[in-house]
């Protein structure tokens, strides 16, 4: 028997948690590459449109690895166990195996292992319950994913990049792909919003009233025209009284969080730690290979068949335990269900006080803050006045009951000042009338995790892939992090005008959204990989030859 890891701590934890150890081999990711023949690799002799038709095959991604595992496979006797993430590209990867072992062995019995954590108890619950065969769904979703990406991304990245050194441009690559570029387009459109931008100048007439005790200022609605600011200022401005038209308060409540999925970890903790997401989810995936967390790649916000109380047992070891001992207990769910994975929960106590001390802890919390805290109750006020004829008013809110901002405490709402009930009619103080000019102000440049947020609401990419794209248009050279915003370079910007003059289709995100639809099909069967990749490509192969002509009778400027 051996069993195959994509990483070297998974496999030390199956080795802990089985008796007697089996026999293990760790990847470092994937073994094997899909690329074109060798014949295809020059860049000068083949057209980039070539790609388009060109055979693609099974190349060894790592030679060292690949000869230590044909070295193992030699000798195995039993079964292979393929114990590879359980997502997609884990699947992929477990298949790669299963081709080499075939190679090797000609025929191999294999069994594959799933769980979503490396704690011994769910370890042992999955070598119990092997599965007779893959999820050749989910194989063949991310080998269409992996041959569709290759194909244009290498056919579009060549065309541009000899276009550009044809034209005396000596990019080393000009690089293109169907997700990265929608990436771009949105930060280009929102560096455009803020240059189209013309500020406007207004006014708004602003009371300081005193309600029963407590200064409230009240505000009048926008006014355009300065000289009518100016004349109603000199109506009110000595004004001694204003009179209650109107006041509403009521309570609300402002719900748990959900369970925690990637996309929401992901936003959330680049707006928490300033990194990027790739950063991190390479050191969630780390909590996770060293048994810390459950898998951080997942779509699923809704729980199934968990055992809450060995979570909260375990943190009830820890300094959040003050909060694992709340005496309400009814878990949150959500409606996605990828069908794969549980949310992300803590597994075990992280005991270090670094980065990933702080992710670990900011899932520990909002597992907490769904599965035994009350919601936060709020109260909302509105206030209007009018001061000699003119309507003025406030809104507010603050908190009645922190529920559970005590233990999730980010994001939590800033709190506005408590106004008095007050009954129409009422007369109230004016302690001060002012006058005030104020600008509009442009859109705010992209966080990355507003950024993370259009690419999750418009379909681009995958949970387990779109903290991917931001980085790589800024190892581009296309965009640049400033702080924590985006900024457009001028070779992105010429980039992202060139192809939108060609088509809209090239850098909006529409073109790779009904790709990835297509991508769904695959993996529910109701396409064939290769009536899928057809499809696709046929659309992406006109949309290049619309390049192409436009680039041979245009004077390519970058």
């Amino acid at each position: 028997m051996l069993v195959v890891t994509e990483k070297g701590s998974v496999a030390a934890a199956i080795r802990r948690a089985i008796s007697p150890p089996p026999r293990t081999f760790a990847l470092s990711g994937h073994l094997l590459n899909l690329d074109f023949p060798a014949e295809y690799n020059n860049w000068w002799r083949i057209s980039p449109k070539e790609l388009f038709d060109a055979p693609v095959r099974w190349t060894v991604r790592d030679t060292r690895t690949y000869r230590r595992l044909v070295e193992a496979l030699k000798s195995l006797n039993g079964h292979l166990i393929l114990a590879t993430d359980n997502d997609h590209e884990g699947e992929l990867i477990a298949y790669e195996v299963l081709q080499v072992a075939k190679k090797v062995l000609g025929w191999v019995r294999y069994m594959r292992m799933r769980f979503n954590t490396t704690s011994p108890r769910e370890l042992r619950e999955a070598w119990v319950s092997l599965e007779p065969d893959l999820n050749w769904g989910w194989v063949w979703k991310a080998y269409f994913r992996s041959k569709f990406d290759l194909v244009t991304g290498a056919a579009y990245t060549r065309l541009l990049t000899l276009s550009a050194r044809r034209s005396g441009y000596q990019y080393k690559l000009l690089s293109w792909g169907s997700c990265q570029t929608p990436t771009l387009w949105f930060i280009y459109r929102r560096e455009m919003d803020i240059r189209s931008f013309k500020p406007k100048t207004y006014y708004v007439l602003r009371a300081l009233l005193d309600v029963e005790g407590e200064e409230v200022a009240v505000s009048s609605k926008p006014i355009a025209d300065k000289r009518q600011a100016s004349m109603l200022y000199e109506k009110v401005k000595d004004a001694e009284e204003a009179v209650v038209t109107g006041f509403e308060s009521e309570a609300f409540k402002e719900r748990r969080p959900l369970p925690t999925d990637t996309d929401t970890m992901l936003q959330e903790l680049t707006k928490i730690l300033g990194l990027s997401g790739a950063k991190i989810m390479a050191l969630a995936e780390q909590l996770y290979a060293d048994g810390y967390i459950s898998y951080p790649r997942t779509q699923t916000n809704m729980w199934i068949r968990m055992n809450h109380r060995q979570v909260l047992d375990m943190l009830m070891t820890t300094p959040l335990s003050e909060y694992a001992r709340l005496g309400v207990f009814k878990p949150r769910s959500g409606r996605k269900n990828d069908k794969a994975h549980p949310p992300i929960y803590p597994v075990k106590p992280y005991p270090y006080k670094d980065v990933k001390g702080r992710i670990w802890d900011y899932i520990a919390r909002r597992y907490l803050a769904n599965v035994v805290s009350e919601d936060a109750s709020m109260k909302r006020w509105r206030l209007e006045v009018n001061l000699r004829g003119i309507g003025m008013g406030a809104t507010g809110r603050y908190m009645l009951d922190e529920g559970f901002y005590r233990v999730f405490p980010y994001f939590r709402p800033k709190e506005l000042k408590r106004v008095p009930d007050v009954e129409p009619g009422e007369v109230l103080r004016v302690l001060k009338v002012e006058l005030l000019s104020r600008k509009t102000k442009p859109p705010p440049r992209l966080t990355e995790s507003e950024l993370l947020k259009l690419l999750e609401k418009h379909g681009i990419g995958t949970d387990a892939t779109r903290h991917e794209y931001p980085t790589k248009v800024i190892s581009r050279g296309y965009a640049e992090k400033r702080g924590r915003t985006f900024r457009l370079t001028r070779l992105g910007e010429k980039l992202i005008n060139l192809l939108g003059d060609v088509n809209s289709q090239l850098v909006t995100p529409e073109t790779r959204r009904l790709v990835e639809q297509v991508m769904g099909e695959v993996e529910q069967g109701k396409m064939t990989v290769d009536e899928a990749l057809n499809y696709s490509l046929k659309i992406y192969r006109e949309l290049y030859e619309r390049l192409e002509e436009y680039i041979g009778k245009t004077k390519l400027e970058l």
